[in-house]
């Protein structure tokens, strides 16, 4: 049998930890390797991963002082023995057979890297998708799939490596945005990817997440392009309309974040106004893009103050059924303090 190894980054996540480890310990493919990489001093996360360790002899604990995920996460491959990779953030959950699916999906269609569908998942309910379609993807199809935003993205934790991806490569040191710029290279080395849609990983949204900085944001879209312009010279014209989609939906998404920290001027914002409007002509004529795109696109470039009064008037409501965790972290600080930039 196959070996998987889950590399399982703890830091600061008491309040979720034990759901985690249950999720994984309990998986019905039992063949498993449970890396968990524990940051030094964060004693009450000790406390449960020894426990849990002391348990089950499939964990193996590594302790080290906190120097961001990407630091983690590399102490975690140098500690591989397994066939496959996967990745499990300690403040999330897995659903039983997340890899028993993962796996034979991965050697039904001989992928090197196996997807599966998440849960977004608040305080009082979880959004995803009990929707069981299999696609088998070449790399082309996977990166336009991401790009128009219809199924994954470039997450790490809902995917399943071959451990061969991973030779010569690892996360690069006190970044924050690393997982963007990793999940591309690796997908690109990919010979073929399955896709299951089902929702197998739950992602625990909160308020204090490190993804709601606003500097990250613009990072994250820094990283958008560098990840374009590479897809636009591996596929050339064929992706461009894919590329072109979502690097006006990201700068889309800078602009209304604006909006809701109540950042926004057209000074503030003006790159993004300006992307927008010059790019949205052509992603307009494009069949796959949605009418509420081409909606907020026209809204952003005729109005953005009502495109502003509609992001917030649209997420007022969603909040209002949609409740986000309080771990009480304060990310910005820890990640100053580990020296992320």
């Amino acid at each position: 049998m196959d070996k998987v190894s889950i590399i399982i980054i703890i830091y600061k996540v008491e309040k979720y930890l034990r759901e985690c480890l249950e999720s994984v310990v309990k998986q019905t493919y039992e063949n498993l390797e449970i890396i968990c990489v524990a940051g030094k001093g964060d004693t009450a996360c000790e406390t449960i991963v020894d426990e849990y360790a002391a348990k089950d002899e499939r964990i193996v604990v590594i302790k080290a002082e906190p120097r961001g995920t990407a630091d983690a996460r590399n102490r975690g491959l140098d500690a591989v023995t397994g066939d496959y990779i996967a990745f499990v953030d300690g403040d999330d959950y897995i659903k039983d057979d997340m890899i028993e699916v993962m796996l034979g999906a991965a050697k039904k269609h001989e992928a090197d890297i196996s997807v599966v569908g998440k849960y977004y998942l608040y305080e009082n309910c979880a959004d995803g998708t009990e929707e069981n379609n299999e696609y088998v993807l070449s790399v082309s199809d996977a990166f336009k799939i991401i790009l128009y935003q219809e199924g994954f993205f470039l997450h790490l934790w809902d995917k399943l490596y071959i451990k061969e991806l991973f030779d010569g490569v690892r996360f690069p040191d006190g970044k924050l945005v690393e997982d963007r710029q990793m999940a591309h290279m690796l997908l690109s080395k990919a010979n073929r990817i399955v896709y299951n849609s089902a929702s197998k990983y739950y992602f625990r949204i909160s308020e204090d997440s490190g993804s709601k900085i606003e500097e990250n944001l613009r990072l994250s879209l820094k990283a958008d392009y560098e990840i374009c312009d590479r897809l636009l010279k591996q596929f050339g014209d064929d992706i461009k309309p894919a590329v072109d989609f979502f690097l006006v939906n990201e700068n889309l998404s800078v602009i209304q974040n604006s909006f809701l920290y109540n950042n926004f001027s057209p000074e503030h914002d003006k790159e993004y106004l300006k992307y927008v409007k010059a790019h949205a002509p052509a992603v307009k004529k494009d069949p796959r893009v949605s009418r509420n795109l081409k909606i907020k696109m026209d809204m952003c470039n005729i109005s953005p103050y009502l495109f502003r009064w509609v992001t917030l008037s649209r997420r007022k409501k969603f909040l209002a059924g949609h409740r986000a965790f309080k771990s009480g972290n304060d990310w910005s600080a820890t990640f100053k303090a580990q020296g992320i930039k």
